[in-house]
């Protein structure tokens, strides 16, 4: 496993989601790529994307802030297994705040990066309607 691999602990993993959410546009999938595959299956809320759908995504939420500081809770891993829970702060470009906890798990291949991952994301504002937030 590649020791230069984001997910190696906890702030390396933060570092390399934050750096692909505040990194020039110019450099968003050469930054993803430090994380995934392009044969990578990414799931979010049990949306099932592809690299083609990917990386529209995330640009797609790059294109709505002005910047996101990612702060990892917990990141555990055994073998080329990993799991992690973390919160997202974004800052809108129309001045608004988001706050987003989530919780990955997900597989690694040779070279430390995902093969798939899956995710279950909640927006603060829905974690409070249900009392999930604190």
């Amino acid at each position: 496993m590649s020791k230069s691999s984001p997910f190696t602990n906890k702030d390396s993993f933060a570092a390399a989601i934050s750096t692909a959410f505040n990194c020039p546009d110019s450099d968003v999938e050469t930054s993803l790529l430090n994380l995934y595959t392009r044969d990578s299956i990414i799931i979010v809320n049990q949306n099932r994307m592809s690299w083609e759908k990917f990386v529209p995504y995330i640009e797609a939420i790059r294109a709505r802030t002005m910047s996101v500081d990612v702060e990892c809770h917990h990141f555990i891993r055994d073998g080329n297994m990993f799991a992690e829970r973390h919160t997202a702060r974004g800052t809108g470009k129309d001045g608004t705040t988001t706050e987003v906890e989530a919780f990955t798990m997900g597989e690694l291949n040779e070279e430390g990066k995902a093969i798939w991952l899956e995710e279950i994301a909640i927006l603060g504002s829905d974690a409070e309607k249900t009392g999930e937030h604190e």
